[in-house]
């Protein structure tokens, strides 16, 4: 009886011989792809830390390279033209590798002779004589784009951040307006700042566009009719004199703070401030009169000197400001918000 059972413990049935072939079956398939895949991870876990240690030294060299350099000392490339043929300055360096972040500084001329906008390009590199200016007309844009030999080039710019040995560029652009602009006049840069100093003669018939890809636009005490600042990653500061037609700000990423008085003989100002992650803080110096209608997706606002409230809302205000025809809008969908009139 005892050896009948220990017979019947050791004979499995046909269906769990089957079971038992497919389990090792299965076994047999899956440990190879398991450990294949974990080979995979493991390999690109350390190409990425490799990538990353390459992409930090390159970004240390760049940084280096602003203290081992004054650029102030490099002869600058210069160029010259007349902004009635080309209303649009375009200066572009993102094509090359490893551009360090620069700025572009813009004033006005002291001489009422100067018809033509001037432009002062100074660049420094890692490495000497790989690296010029170059000018082109295009329509009605004067184009100047920082170049370099044996780089990718456009959509493929960023392989250069994992080069060895690093390839960095320092650059600095001095733009020197005339006191007489046309009606519209743009500046436009890829990865450079954008400063504004105060113009002595006011830019009263004149709309002025500033716009950075990814950078930061400040704007000191600029008198202009209208104003129109847009960065995609980046703060805007602005003290802005004498708006009478309009003012519009814009960032993606990045605070705003505009300090802005409007010119009293302003009939229907419109002035606008958009941003979709970030603070925004306007003082209008008493000197804004019409309605506005203020918006935050997440974030409380604060609206101080308003002669009537329509709205009074968390995320929501809207009223107006003494007697006149303006108009306010203001909007961020992550940020707190201040105005002041």
């Amino acid at each position: 009886m005892s050896s009948r059972k220990s017979k019947m413990q050791f004979n499995p049935s046909e269906s769990e011989k089957s079971r038992g072939v497919a389990t090792e079956c299965c076994c047999c398939v899956c440990t190879p792809i398991i450990m294949a895949v974990g080979t995979c991870c493991c390999l690109v876990i350390v190409i990425f830390i490799i990538l990353v240690i390459i992409a930090g030294v390159n970004i240390h060299a760049c940084n280096k390279l602003s203290e081992k350099v004054d650029i102030n000392n490099v002869i600058p490339t210069n160029f010259t033209y007349d902004p009635n043929i080309f209303q649009n300055l375009e200066f572009n360096s993102l094509n090359s590798i490893m551009t360090k972040t620069g700025k572009i500084y813009v004033s006005q001329s002291n001489s009422t002779s100067d018809t033509n906008v001037t432009v002062s390009v100074r660049i420094a590199a890692t490495k000497t004589n790989e690296a010029w200016v170059k000018g082109e007309d295009v329509e009605a844009i004067k184009r100047i784009t920082v170049e370099r030999s044996n780089t990718f080039k456009g959509a493929f710019a960023w392989v250069g951040y994992l080069s060895l040995p690093p390839r960095c560029i320092l650059a600095q652009v001095d733009v020197i307006l005339p006191q007489v602009i046309p009606a519209t006049t743009s500046i436009v840069t890829d990865v450079n700042d954008i400063v504004v100093y105060s113009n002595s003669v006011p830019y009263t018939s004149s709309k002025v566009k500033l716009t950075t890809i990814n950078g930061e636009i400040d704007v000191r005490n600029l008198t202009v009719e209208s104003l129109n600042l847009n960065t995609n990653n980046g703060d805007i500061n602005a003290s802005v004199l004498g708006i009478t037609s309009e003012l519009f700000a814009a960032t993606d990423s990045g605070k705003i703070q505009l300090n802005v008085t409007v010119d009293p003989s302003a009939t229907n100002p419109k002035i606008e401030t958009t941003n979709k992650n970030g603070f925004i803080q306007l003082n209008f110096n008493s000197s804004f009169n019409g309605g506005y209608n203020v918006t935050t997706g997440n974030g409380k606002i604060m609206v101080y000197n308003a002669s009537i409230e329509t709205t009074n809302e968390n995320k929501k205000k809207e009223g107006k400001v003494g007697e006149g025809n303006g108009n306010l809008v203001v909007n961020t969908k992550n940020g707190d918000i201040d105005v002041t009139f």
